[in-house]
């Protein structure tokens, strides 16, 4: 077998199986050193002028400027009626809760009976308040009857004093003369006293009349005076018995405090996060309803730990996405830092939800949380072509810019951290 072909062709079967012999064709080494060359030179301007901004990730919620309204008990009692709704729209005054202030004694509900008596007494004012105004009229004119008949009389009176002073010194003159004609024996004595008896009795009638005169005109003018203080003093007693109503009134209204007490919303809003029960006692202070009030301009709150709060300035960027409208389908949203707190705020400051601020408080106390209101550049997010404005209570995330440094900065920071504390260590603080 061997004999028929010869050895060179055998040999190339043999080794047929590796595949055929291609001779590589190295590329020039001028292309590659200037390949390295435009790579080196690329790289070092990218670490030269290249940036890096560390960004710092919050949470929180959009918020009114007056943040929100906690509506509380203002007295310890127990909850009688509950008007409150969660997301219900409520206006100013309208009532929210009831609450039952009542205490009870042996003899029942305390305040219902002392409500009860203080009614009866205003009962009783209201009617001696009406009787006063209806005999008013009637004292009036009886004081002007009065009036009328004492100066009749006094014209009477005066009548008769004139008749008196008229008839007097006729009566004299007759006396005269008897006396006369008694001396000259014309007349009996028994004669001259019945004379001198009749002129006594006159004279006794007219200082009557003349008293009698005195008497009217001292009770006309007593009357007048009267008649003129009628209407001050009709007006008098009328205020004083409004004064004891009011009284009566003021007492009643503190009563009622006492008895019940309602929570009324402060201003327009949307109510949320309500916690009484009907039936419930709650202690004075105890939380019922969050108000988020809709007439105020909104903002966002955002809550981040004391390990981020050093670079943050206001006016700062911040990137906002709001759960209610996924980013990955209507993008990111703008805004800046309004303001910044610069004292840890405590859990009773925070108003935005638990869930908001978990991501902050995980490797920090509760004491270390710092509060950023984020001005929003456009209070709607635009969606479908259609514009849906923020409201109060949406969460929201967001990614605050806070250390922008070229890349050679953030290389190199390891090793001036490393001198620096070489330096601080060794020679001590400068």
């Amino acid at each position: 077998m061997s004999s028929l072909f010869r050895r060179e062709a055998l040999d190339a079967r043999r080794d047929a199986w590796l595949g055929r012999v291609q001779i590589s064709q190295p590329l020039p080494v001028r292309i590659v050193a200037w390949s390295c060359v435009a790579l080196t030179f690329a790289t070092a301007l990218l670490l030269i002028f290249g940036t890096y901004t560390r960004r710092v990730h919050a949470t929180g919620q959009v918020m009114p400027k007056s943040g929100l309204l906690i509506l509380g008990a203002i007295q310890p009692g127990t909850i009688s009626a509950i008007h409150a709704t969660e997301g219900q729209h409520v206006r100013k005054g309208d009532v929210l809760f009831t609450e039952d202030l009542e205490t009870t004694s042996l003899t029942g509900p305390t305040q219902k009976q002392v409500l009860a008596d203080l009614l009866r007494q205003k009962t009783l004012l209201e009617n001696q308040h009406t009787l006063r105004e209806k005999s008013a009229p009637i004292e009036h004119q009886a004081l002007l009857n009065q009036i009328q008949f004492l100066t009749r009389q006094r014209e009477q009176i005066s009548a008769q004093l004139s008749n008196d002073e008229s008839v007097l010194p006729l009566v004299q003159k007759a006396l005269a003369k008897m006396q006369g004609a008694q001396n000259n024996h014309l007349i009996t004595e028994t004669q001259f006293q019945s004379q001198l008896y009749t002129y006594a009795q006159l004279l006794s009638s007219h200082a009557q009349a003349l008293q009698s005169r005195t008497d009217a005109e001292s009770k006309i003018s007593d009357l007048a005076s009267k008649l003129a203080r009628f209407d001050s003093e009709l007006s008098h007693d009328l205020n004083d018995l409004d004064k004891q109503i009011a009284a009566i009134d003021q007492q009643t209204a503190e009563n009622e405090g006492r008895r019940s007490n309602i929570v009324l919303a402060p201003e327009d809003g949307i109510l949320t996060g309500v916690r009484g029960y009907l039936g419930e006692q709650v202690a004075a202070g105890t939380p019922l309803v969050t108000l988020l009030p809709t007439d105020q301009a909104l903002q966002i709150e955002l809550y981040v730990n004391s390990a981020s709060i050093g670079f943050l300035k206001e006016n700062e960027p911040v990137l906002l996405r709001y759960d209610a409208f996924p980013y990955q389908k209507f993008g990111l949203h703008h805004g800046h830092i309004a303001e910044i707190t610069h004292a840890p705020v405590t859990n009773g400051a925070q108003q935005t939800p638990r869930s908001a601020q978990d991501n902050d408080q995980k490797n920090s106390s509760p004491q270390d949380i710092y509060r950023i209101r984020v001005q929003p550049d456009q209070a709607y997010v635009e969606t479908y072509g259609i514009r849906h404005p923020l409201e109060a209570g949406m969460t929201v995330s967001a990614d605050i810019a806070t250390d922008r440094r070229h890349l050679w900065q953030w290389l190199l920071d390891p090793v001036i951290s490393v001198r620096n504390t070489l330096t601080t260590t060794t020679i001590g603080p400068r």
